[in-house]
């Protein structure tokens, strides 16, 4: 993946990827804040705030008006990571789309009546994905579980809505001032847009907003090495009872991330798993069950769940569970299964590279992390993989000491 580097005096970093097959720019701007800046009492702001940059800037009151009166079409997302905004336009209107994300970072439109409008929505979002919907509360659960002094300890959407609820004008100003400004920020620029014109646009419209601002040193409290098992038994919007176990996993910079992944592929992630043709169609314990791996910047999860059939247990299943991430470490792992999910995974990067929006999210990504070098090259990593790998991260990431159980049953 071919790209070229540069940073404004404001300090904005811009990674510009030329695609001169595509008519279409996407602008990529990734903030260095994530759920786990949040102070523990004032859970999912990152969240929140995600939502008041759409509620308009000093210069542009409607921003998904102008979008897409200029043809074009827009998003966000946060994590526990990061927040990441995107915006496409024909290459015609290009310079839309540099005025519309700069505006924004140069100043928000704070006023009491957007906030009201936001918080509203945010707190209907956390009550219908939370309280309203299968396994709503889980990462609550894993979450609250796994961690207890890191503040992975929430998920992105908040605790509780009484934080958000109780969200003032004067905490998201202070919000925005402290994350939202050039220093804190990744812009990649990708599409048919040439260099010149990419360092024109940035200079013309990012380079002038001083806002000056000091970036996120992304220092956390040290989450002790876990030495025990925790257990949790809950309800939830279920039709049958579940089991479910959570390993915490390193860093995505120490890059073993494709050993967890694979490993996750190769014990459950396919109807042709152990996971599946083992406790599901032979033996009929679980309903449906699966493995998989989610990558954080701090710090990982490895998952592990199964949906019980009636008149099974919890403790059978966790047995059953235990017994598969057991044999992780001797017999599971083989050569022509390894070969198999090595081959299903590169070709989930092959395609997802394909769109031009995928490469300007995780060339910001990789920016964020000080591994730029390292964008597109996730299919060497996952050839370096071999057997003896697997096993031995199997070993010391999955131990029983290491688990986080959750027993979950429907809620009456």
């Amino acid at each position: 993946m071919e790209f070229t580097r540069f940073e404004l005096d404001n300090g904005l970093r811009v990674i510009h990827h030329q695609d001169p097959h595509s008519q279409t720019v996407i602008l990529n701007i990734l903030y260095n804040v994530g759920a786990r800046d949040e102070e523990a009492d004032k859970t999912g702001f990152a969240h929140l705030f995600e939502h008041l940059m759409f509620g308009g800037s000093v210069n542009i009151p409607q921003y998904d008006k102008v979008v897409e009166e200029a043809g074009g079409s827009n998003n966000a997302y946060t994590s526990n990571d990061i927040t990441n905004y995107y915006i496409s336009v024909p290459l015609e209107n290009a310079e839309t789309a540099f005025w519309l994300e700069s505006d924004r970072m140069l100043q928000l439109d704070f006023s009491q009546e957007s906030l009201d409008v936001q918080r509203g929505v945010v707190v209907e979002e956390f009550k219908q994905r939370c309280h309203n919907a299968p396994f709503g509360m889980l990462w609550h659960h894993v979450r609250g579980l796994a961690y207890k002094v890191h503040p992975y300890r929430w998920p992105t959407i908040g605790l509780v809505t009484e934080h958000i609820e109780r969200a003032r004008l004067e905490d998201v100003e202070a919000f925005y001032y402290r994350f939202y400004h050039p220093n804190n920020a990744i812009l990649c620029v990708t599409g048919a847009l040439s260099l010149e014109e990419t360092t024109a646009l940035s200079e013309k419209w990012f380079g002038s907003i001083d806002r000056k601002g000091e970036r996120n040193a992304n220092r956390y409290p040290d989450e002790p090495t876990q030495t025990d098992r925790r257990s949790l038994a809950t309800e939830d919007l279920l039709p049958q009872d579940a089991v479910l176990m959570a390993f915490r996993t390193p860093a995505y910079a120490e890059l073993d991330w494709p050993v967890a992944g694979l490993l996750a592929d190769i014990c459950g992630g396919s109807e042709t798993s152990p996971l599946h043709v083992e406790l599901v169609k032979e033996q009929g314990l679980f309903a449906s069950a699966e493995a998989f791996h989610m990558k954080g910047l701090s710090e990982g999860l490895w998952m592990i769940y199964g949906i019980l059939n009636d008149g099974r247990t919890h403790e059978e299943g966790e047995a059953a569970l235990r017994g598969i991430l057991d044999r992780c470490s001797t017999d599971i792992p083989s050569e022509e299964r390894l070969v198999r999910c090595r081959n299903m995974a590169t070709t989930r990067l092959l395609f997802e590279e394909t769109n031009p929006m995928n490469r300007a999210q995780k060339l910001c990504y990789y920016e964020n992390i000080g591994l730029l070098g390292h964008a597109g090259k996730e299919a060497t990593l996952l050839d370096a993989v071999d057997i003896s790998q697997l096993k031995r991260w199997a070993a010391e990431n999955l131990r029983p000491e290491k688990s986080n159980v959750i027993y979950y049953s429907p809620r009456s």
